[in-house]
C-alpha cells in the first residue's frame, strides 16, 4: 500500500494518539460541570488555547473549537456575514476556494447577500488590482485561502493583508487548512483563520476557528453553556488537547519536514517530466507537498481507479469534490477541459519515500501500456 493523499487526510501520529488515549481516561469530566473534576477539565481547555496561540505566535486571539475546518469555515463566513449584515451584505472570495467555503457563499447568496469572485493571473495568484476594485462600502468579509488544496498554489499573504487592512471595516478570513504545518506564516496578518487536526497528523473530529478578540460572530449552533459563546456544545476535552499536541509537533518539525518534502518533490517532478503526455499543473508558486498533474492518456476517473486497485492511493482533487468527471479548479486555472478531465493530485509527506515514487511511476507505465 502506497499512500500519496496526505492533503486529504493524514494518519494520526503515535505520540498524539497515545496522549489522546491517556487524556480520555484522565480528563473525561464535562468541563461545563462546576465540580472539581469539571473545573480541572475546563482548565485544560484554557491551557490548550494558550498553547495553540503560542504555536501560532499570536496574542489577543480567541480559539473556537469546532468539529473541523468545514465547521470553522461555516462559522467564520456565515457568522461574520450575519453579524454585520446591517453594515453591508457584500462578500469577496478567491477563485480557488474549498467546497466548504463555496457552499457557505452559495447559501448566503440565496439569503440576499452578494458575492464577487476575485480574478487571478495565469499563475493562479490573486489579481490585487481586481480585488481592490471589488471593494465597496458594503463589503464586510474577504475570504481567500492561502494554499489551494488541489494545486498547492500559495498566495502572497503579506500583500493581501496590506491591501485589505486599508479598509478596517472589512474582516479578512482565510482557510489555512492546507497551510498550517507546511509553510511559515505570520498568522497575525489575518483576522480569522480555520484549520483542522487531521491534516497535521492529529485526530479527525476536531479543528478550530482562530479569530481576533472583539470580532463578533452570529451563532450558527445554539445550546447551553460552552467554552466559547459562539459555539454551543460540550467541549471534547481530549480531542482539543490532541489538537494542541498535533499543532505543536507540526510547528516544531516544520523546517526539517520542509526539507524532506522538497527533496521528494524534486524527485517526483523529475520522474514525471520523463514521461510522455504528462502536464504538471502545479507551478513555481505551489508548495512542494502538492503536485497536480494531468496524465493525458487516460481520464482521471479511470486512472484513479486503476491506481487504487493496485494499492496506490492518490486523489482526483480535493476529497470533498472527488468522483467528478473533471476538476473545475484545474479548468479555471488552465482554461483546458482536457487537462481538467485528466488531472490527479499527488500529495506528499515527510514520510514519503523515493521507493514509493518509483512504484507510482512504474505502476503508471503498467496501466497505460
Amino acid at each position: 500500500m502506497i499512500y500519496l493523499d496526505y492533503s486529504a487526510t493524514t494518519k494520526a501520529s503515535e505520540i498524539v494518539l497515545d496522549k489522546y488515549m491517556f487524556d480520555n481516561q484522565k480528563y473525561y469530566a464535562n468541563p461545563n460541570s462546576t465540580h472539581e473534576l469539571g473545573v480541572y477539565a475546563w482548565k485544560k481547555l484554557e491551557e490548550s488555547s494558550r498553547r495553540i496561540n503560542k504555536s501560532f505566535k499570536l496574542k489577543n486571539y480567541d480559539v473556537i473549537y469546532t468539529s473541523g475546518a468545514t465547521e470553522a469555515n461555516n462559522l467564520a463566513i456565515k457568522g461574520l456575514a450575519w453579524a454585520k449584515k446591517d453594515q453591508g451584505k457584500h462578500l469577496i472570495v478567491g477563485a480557488f476556494e474549498h467546497s466548504s467555503v463555496v457552499s457557505c457563499l452559495n447559501y448566503l447568496v440565496n439569503d440576499g447577500f452578494s458575492v464577487d469572485i476575485v480574478k487571478h493571473d495565469a499563475a493562479g495568484l490573486v489579481d490585487l488590482d481586481d480585488l481592490e476594485s471589488l471593494i465597496t462600502n458594503e463589503t464586510t468579509l474577504i475570504s481567500i485561502a492561502v494554499v489551494n488544496s488541489e494545486t498547492g498554489i500559495v498566495q502572497d499573504l503579506v500583500k493581501l493583508s496590506n491591501l485589505i487592512r486599508k479598509y478596517p471595516y472589512i474582516t479578512f478570513h482565510s482557510d489555512l487548512t492546507q497551510a498550517v504545518g507546511k509553510i511559515d506564516l505570520d498568522y497575525s496578518l489575518v483576522d480569522m483563520f480555520s484549520f483542522t487536526g487531521h491534516k497535521i497528523y492529529g485526530l479527525k473530529g476536531v479543528g478550530a476557528l482562530v479569530k481576533k478578540e472583539g470580532i463578533k460572530l452570529h451563532k450558527i449552533m445554539h445550546g447551553g453553556k460552552a467554552f466559547n459563546e459562539e459555539r454551543a456544545g460540550t467541549p471534547a476535552v481530549p480531542l482539543i488537547i490532541s489538537l494542541a499536541n498535533a499543532l505543536e509537533i507540526a510547528i516544531q518539525g516544520l523546517k526539517i519536514n520542509q526539507v524532506k518534502v522538497k527533496e521528494i518533490n524534486d524527485y517526483l517532478l523529475n520522474e514525471l517530466n520523463n514521461l510522455q503526455d504528462v502536464v504538471i499543473n502545479s507551478n513555481l508558486y505551489s508548495l512542494p507537498h502538492i503536485v497536480n498533474v494531468s496524465f493525458l492518456k487516460m481520464k482521471s476517473v479511470s486512472l484513479h481507479q486503476e491506481f487504487s486497485r493496485k494499492g496506490i492511493y492518490i486523489s482526483q482533487g480535493t476529497a470533498c469534490a472527488s468522483g467528478k468527471e473533471s476538476s473545475s479548479i484545474i479548468q479555471r486555472l488552465t482554461n483546458s477541459l482536457d487537462l481538467a478531465m485528466t488531472s490527479l493530485r499527488i500529495s506528499l509527506s515527510h514520510h514519503t519515500t523515493k521507493a514509493e515514487i518509483d512504484k507510482l511511476i512504474s505502476t503508471y507505465k503498467e496501466i497505460i501500456k
